[in-house]
């Protein structure tokens, strides 16, 4: 190392390179964006049909249940429910099965009275 002095007497700095923590914020930030991009391109197939952005609950396909429909129809338009529930003898009407999906802050109930559809709600929010 040279140890000449400089002008104002001070000794020149050796360059280092600097600790990772040290890297500009855009940098962080673009490794972080490319770490991003790898793991969605290396997702399996069933994970990506599953991805919130391919869901089957919108309004257009709520709006082709009507009653009187199976739970097999149903199911072919709006997916799989996120739950299901079964309410048996309510006021005398017999069993009462509910199909609730989620999506984003909607969620769409669909009533089925003896295995068709009775009922059905969009609530956003």
């Amino acid at each position: 190392m040279n140890s000449t002095r400089k002008k104002g007497g001070e000794l020149p700095i050796p360059f280092t390179t600097p600790p990772p923590s040290c890297y500009p914020d855009h940098i962080k930030i673009l490794a972080r964006l490319a770490l991003l991009v790898v793991l969605i391109l290396a997702m399996p197939a069933p994970v990506a049909r599953a991805w919130p952005f391919n869901s089957k609950v919108t309004r257009e396909n709520y709006e082709k249940i009507h009653n009187g429909m199976t739970k097999a129809q149903v199911e072919e338009i709006l997916g799989k429910p996120n739950e299901m529930k079964t309410e048996t003898e309510i006021q005398g009407l017999g069993e009462f099965e509910s199909w609730i999906y989620w999506h984003g802050g909607t969620m769409v109930m669909i009533g089925f009275s003896k295995g068709c559809v009775s009922d059905k709600s969009w609530t956003e929010g």
